[in-house]
C-alpha cells in the first residue's frame, strides 16, 4: 500500500497527468510531515484513516472513502492526504471542493517548501474550466443587519454579489434579518463550465404580534351567608325539633294518663265513682300526674314549634333559594290531639 503522503493520480490518461503521476511517485519518499508537533496518538489515527480510505478508493468506493480522508487530514494535516482528497472529491462529482482543496494543497507544500507544489498547482489549473460558479446578489438595505447563507453556512458580505465556485447539485440560499420575515430559495447548479444568480430580494417586515390580555375571569360568586343568617336557620330547624319532641312526649304521657285512669275507675265503686280501694286511689293519682305533664309538654312543644317557624320564616333567602313556604297547625284536647306541619321551597 503507498505511502500517506504519496497520493495517485494514475486514473488521468493524458501526456501531463502520467507526467504528474511520475513526479508524485518520485516525492514519495521525501518527508513532509506537519513541521509542529502532533501527538502519537493523532497520528496513528490519521495514519489508520489514511489507511481505510486508501482501501475503499481501490474498490471503487470514493463517497465512502472522502469522509475518512477529511478526519486523517484534520488528526495529522499533510499535502499528500490533502491531494488524495482532493482526488477524492474529484470522482464524486464535486469539482468545487477538488479545486479548492488542490489550491490548499498547493498552498501547504509551497509553505513547507514540498517538491509536490507543481503538482496540486495543475491539478487546480485543470479543474478550473470545469467550475460551477453561483453569484448571490444582494441590495443592502440601510439600517437591516442582514444575514445570508449558504447550505446553512453564513456568507461573508465580501462575498455578496460575487462568483463562487460551488459544487453541482442542490443548494439552499437563505436570508434572514432581526424584525424581518425569513426568506429561502433553493437552486440546482448542474455540471461546470455554469454560471448561476439568485437575486435576494428585500425583506418584508414580520409583523408585529399583539397580544391582547384576558380580563381574568371572576371566580364564582359564592352565596355570602352571613354567620348571623346560618344561625337563626340552625336555630329555628333545632326549635322545630325541640317542639316535635315536645308534642310526641305530650301524646305518649296523654295516653298514659288515659290507662291510669281507665285502670282506676275499675277499682271504684260504679254507683259512686269516688269511693275507691286504695289501688284505684293511686291509679288515679298517677293518671292526673300523667295528664298534667302531658299538657306541660304538649304546651312548651307548640311554643318551641311557632318559635322555629318564625325562625325560619324570618331568616334571609339565600341568593337563587326560591320562596319558602311553611305552616303549622295544632290541635289538643284532654283525650289527645294531633300537629300538623308543612312547608314548600
Amino acid at each position: 500500500m503507498p505511502p500517506r503522503e504519496t497520493p495517485s493520480l494514475a486514473r488521468r490518461s493524458s501526456a501531463t497527468a502520467a507526467r504528474l503521476l511520475a513526479l508524485t511517485l518520485a516525492c514519495a519518499a521525501l518527508p513532509s510531515r506537519t513541521a509542529h508537533a502532533q501527538s502519537a496518538t493523532d497520528s496513528a489515527t490519521a495514519e489508520s484513516l489514511f489507511n481505510e480510505a486508501l482501501a475503499l478508493l481501490e474498490r471503487k468506493l470514493p463517497a465512502e472513502a472522502c469522509p475518512k480522508l477529511e478526519a486523517s487530514q484534520r488528526f495529522d494535516p499533510g499535502v499528500g492526504t490533502l491531494l488524495y482528497l482532493a482526488d477524492c472529491y474529484q470522482q464524486v462529482g464535486r469539482t468545487a471542493s477538488a479545486w479548492a482543496t488542490f489550491r490548499e494543497a498547493a498552498y501547504m507544500a509551497k509553505d513547507r517548501k514540498d517538491d509536490r507544489e507543481p503538482i496540486a498547482v495543475e491539478n487546480a489549473r485543470n479543474l478550473e474550466p470545469k467550475l460551477s460558479y453561483l453569484t448571490v446578489e444582494v441590495t443592502p438595505t440601510p439600517g437591516v443587519v442582514l444575514e445570508i447563507k449558504r447550505d446553512g453556512k453564513a456568507i461573508s458580505d465580501a462575498l455578496w454579489n460575487s462568483a463562487i465556485p460551488v459544487d453541482p447539485g442542490p443548494h439552499l440560499v437563505e436570508a434572514s434579518a432581526p424584525g424581518k420575515k425569513p426568506w429561502s430559495t433553493s437552486v440546482n447548479i448542474a455540471e461546470g463550465p455554469r454560471q448561476e444568480h439568485i437575486v435576494v430580494p428585500p425583506l418584508e417586515d414580520q409583523p408585529i404580534e399583539q397580544t391582547v390580555l384576558a380580563a381574568p375571569t371572576p371566580p364564582p360568586t359564592e352565596p355570602a351567608a352571613s354567620f348571623a343568617d346560618s344561625t337563626q336557620k340552625t336555630l329555628g330547624w333545632v326549635m322545630l325539633g325541640a317542639g316535635s319532641a315536645g308534642l310526641i312526649t305530650g301524646g305518649v304521657l296523654a295516653l298514659l294518663a288515659r290507662g291510669d285512669n281507665s285502670d282506676a275507675e275499675a277499682q271504684c265503686r260504679p254507683d259512686l265513682t269516688q269511693l275507691c280501694n286504695p289501688a284505684g286511689v293511686e291509679m288515679g293519682e298517677s293518671a292526673q300526674t300523667k295528664a298534667t305533664w302531658a299538657g306541660v309538654s304538649a304546651g312548651i312543644g307548640l311554643a318551641a314549634l311557632g318559635a322555629g317557624v318564625t325562625l325560619l320564616l324570618t331568616a334571609p333567602a339565600s341568593p337563587g333559594e326560591h320562596g319558602r313556604d311553611l305552616s303549622l297547625s295544632a290541635r289538643w284536647n284532654p283525650g289527645g290531639g294531633n300537629v300538623s306541619f308543612t312547608g314548600a321551597w
